[in-house]
């Protein structure tokens, strides 16, 4: 079976079997259902959420465990590549006419299609930009609407290119040396060179380190994105699911039979499992104590009951692409966040964490931002907290 990937939201891990079925795993209970059938291709978004396209073309996108349809988007032929990004955004690399095109689906608007050129496509997390390594440069693309794209002239084709978790930067590797990009300006934040040719660039999904594939030998090149140099060699060997970060910081790779997890900070071996280096890894932030969708289940159940529901606002914004982003950052850690739209004009987009069954727990939630909150009752003005 192919592992898609998992998903806080639905506390579960997605994967395809070999006939074609999508199998939904629970982490709590270890049992395992079906969720969709006829599978020509998969992949999951940055969150773990499963898009599927079905042997007759058609499209859907998994929400809440149950397999929601698109009824505006349908494939004429298989793929040759799809890319799941943010804001429930499908892309789709297809080849048609002897021309390679770039398909931009979505639930409820009119597919975006443009043609692009030879080369790696590297998606945003969020899939509002693709990235096109050319022999001569860099190529960005739009994805929501068809408009120029924007060339960044290299000397040398990149050996690697990757964009950070945020999209921000863009890492470019040319032979031995790392260049860090400025997505939108382009501007060279930094230029380092490494102990050797660098054939792959692997981003921490958190944002904070790099890990680097040598072209020879079996080693981890350890970045660190905030000061932009090289920390460490570290051994390990490399395949699709290895090495990766943790939550934690902790650098999990396979070390011969064995699989280990390094602390970031000190370099030191933290834990091993010995002999699992032959199993399929996932690094999960995972908690077994509260899984994801009991929570939200439990938590509508009682505000239903309670007859009020509260919301924590940590931010707003007339900007629905920022507070969208936002929100899954917070997703990311571990957190119940959404984006409530605008009830009237003059309101922008409030990204929230919650519902809660009562005022105490929203409070409790707030404090633990560390930062500026209020607690309100969807349909009421934000109270001062």
């Amino acid at each position: 079976a192919r592992v898609l990937g998992y998903s806080e939201e639905d506390d579960q891990i997605y994967l395809i079997n070999p006939n074609g079925v999508l199998v939904g795993l629970d982490l709590g209970t270890g049992r395992s259902r079906k969720v969709d059938s006829s599978i020509a291709a998969a992949t999951a978004g940055p969150t773990g959420t499963p898009f599927v396209v079905h042997t007759d073309g058609s499209v859907a996108m998994v929400e809440h465990r149950n397999p929601v349809a698109w009824p505006t988007a349908k494939l004429s032929q298989a793929p040759t590549g799809l890319v799941g990004a943010g804001r429930g955004m499908l892309l789709v690399e297809m080849r048609a006419r002897g021309k390679r095109e770039l398909l931009t689906l979505s639930a409820n608007r009119p597919t975006v299609t443009q043609e692009i050129p030879e080369g790696r496509v590297i998606a945003s997390s969020w899939g509002d930009a693709v990235l096109i390594t050319t022999d001569s440069g860099l190529v960005t693309f739009a994805t929501t609407k068809v408009q120029p794209p924007n060339f960044h002239a290299l000397r040398t084709r990149p050996t690697a290119v990757a964009l950070s978790p945020s999209s921000h930067r863009i890492y470019a590797a040319q032979d031995r040396r790392l260049t860090v990009y400025e997505r939108f300006r382009w501007d060279d934040v930094a230029r380092r060179d490494l102990p050797g040719t660098i054939a792959e660039i692997r981003p921490d999904p958190f944002g904070r380190y790099l890990l680097l594939r040598p072209a020879a030998g079996d080693s981890i090149w350890l970045f660190d994105v905030s000061t932009n140099r090289y920390v460490a060699t570290i051994g390990g060997t490399w395949s699709e699911d290895l090495p990766t970060v943790a939550a934690d910081g902790s650098i999990i790779t396979r070390q011969r039979s064995d699989v280990v997890a390094i602390a970031g900070d000190s370099l030191t071996t933290q834990g091993r499992v010995r002999g699992a280096a032959g199993d399929r890894w996932l690094a999960l932030a995972w908690d077994p104590r509260r899984p994801a969708l009991q929570l939200a289940e439990q938590a509508e159940e009682a505000t239903e009951n309670a007859g009020d529901i509260l919301y924590v606002q940590v931010s707003v914004s007339q900007n629905e692409a920022w507070a969208q982003d936002y929100a899954q950052d917070l997703k990311k850690a571990g957190m119940n966040a959404s984006v409530l739209p605008p009830s009237s004009p003059d309101e922008g987009y409030r990204v929230v964490l919650g519902p809660y069954p009562a005022r105490e727990a929203a409070e409790d939630a707030g404090r633990r931002l560390g930062r500026p909150f209020w607690v309100f009752s969807r349909g009421q003005a934000p109270s001062t907290p």
